[in-house]
């Protein structure tokens, strides 16, 4: 959900250059994870082997309740997964909605269900199926607009380097970028 590099493990301690210190300090909203604010930022990230001793003193902090907090601050503030999630299930309902219709007219046709059954059905599986498309539509445009007004960027520039005998040879500028893109 963050696109956090495969086997890459989070902790707390970590080194940050200044560039990404700058950047990651530039969040303003009320929600801030770290984790997720650097991995907006770079994916250029290494580790160091650090041999973890136990705790000498008391117990963590995290407590559950803290936890779920956390992971829900970091699903909801920095994803738009959970509104794709509900896009594509109301795309799934309102297949399963329009294969239960045929059924349910079919049925209605041939065999002798209740009165009322079959549309009762049809209309309850395919405006479920439909509103929950629609539901996800709409989610998907506030997600956006959430991560317009977070100030997500879509790309960070780190540094930009010029070249003067390109300029001279071709009369445009070359310009090489370095960050993520």
């Amino acid at each position: 959900m963050i696109d956090k590099p495969k086997g890459f493990y989070l902790s707390s301690f970590r080194c940050m250059s200044a560039f990404i210190v700058h950047e990651v300090t530039r969040y303003d909203g009320p929600f801030p994870y770290v984790d997720g604010l650097i991995l907006q930022v770079t994916q250029d990230i290494d580790r160091l082997l650090v041999r973890h001793l136990p705790r000498a003193v008391g117990r963590s902090n995290y407590t559950m309740r803290r936890l779920l907090r956390l992971w829900l601050s970091m699903f909801v503030n920095f994803s738009v997964m959970p509104l794709r999630i509900s896009t594509l299930t109301g795309f799934a309902l309102s297949l399963v909605g329009t294969v239960g219709s045929l059924v349910a007219a079919i049925e209605a046709l041939f065999f002798a269900p209740p009165a009322g059954w079959a549309s009762l059905m049809a209309a309850v599986l395919l405006l479920s199926g439909v509103q929950l498309l629609i539901l996800g539509i709409v989610g998907e445009y506030l997600g956006r607009l959430y991560l317009t007004a977070n100030k997500k960027p879509q790309s960070v520039v780190k540094s930009v380097i010029r070249t003067a005998p390109t300029l001279r040879q071709t009369g445009h500028p070359s310009v090489r970028l370095r960050g993520r893109a």
